[in-house]
């Protein structure tokens, strides 16, 4: 009875999407430009940048330092999302440079996108839906990105 009731409050709501990592990273991807892309792995996220569709840069992003409330946000200039270390944590996101075989530490990580308007804040809504997934254990959203 517990579970029936269940299932129709999911129907009742109209949406039933399930928002986990796989799905916001995918949401995301669709939305970058040709130069990188986002995954979602077991305990970090992994940016990657391309040129000539090969891999040139990494970056590790780990959800337990980004400052998802305020460190999270589009930047015109950059055409890009900006993922920002709690000031507190300082440089943890690691920067793999391939050809030199270097990593270097960061405080922050440039997402490129190609959004303009609304699109650009569901993007950011994703991105910081897809921290907390990592760092809040009982998070969950149930509505759609663009109803930030």
């Amino acid at each position: 009875m517990i579970l029936t009731a269940a299932v129709l409050l999911k129907a009742a709501n109209g949406y039933a999407q399930d928002l986990d990592k796989e799905y916001t990273a995918n949401y995301i991807n669709e939305k970058t430009t040709e130069v990188c892309k986002i995954f979602q792995e077991k305990k970090n996220l992994r940016i990657e940048f391309y040129s000539k569709g090969e891999p040139v840069r990494i970056d590790y992003i780990f959800p337990g330092t980004i400052d998802y409330e305020e460190g999270i946000y589009y930047s015109a200039d950059e055409n890009a999302i900006i993922f920002s270390c709690y000031e507190q944590a300082g440089k943890q996101i690691e920067r793999e440079i391939l050809k030199r075989g270097s990593k270097l530490l960061y405080d922050r990580s440039n997402l490129k996108v190609s959004c303009d308007g609304d699109d650009c804040d569901a993007l950011v809504t994703a991105s910081k839906h897809l921290i907390q997934l990592y760092v809040e254990d009982d998070y969950e959203r149930t509505q759609p990105f663009e109803e930030n």
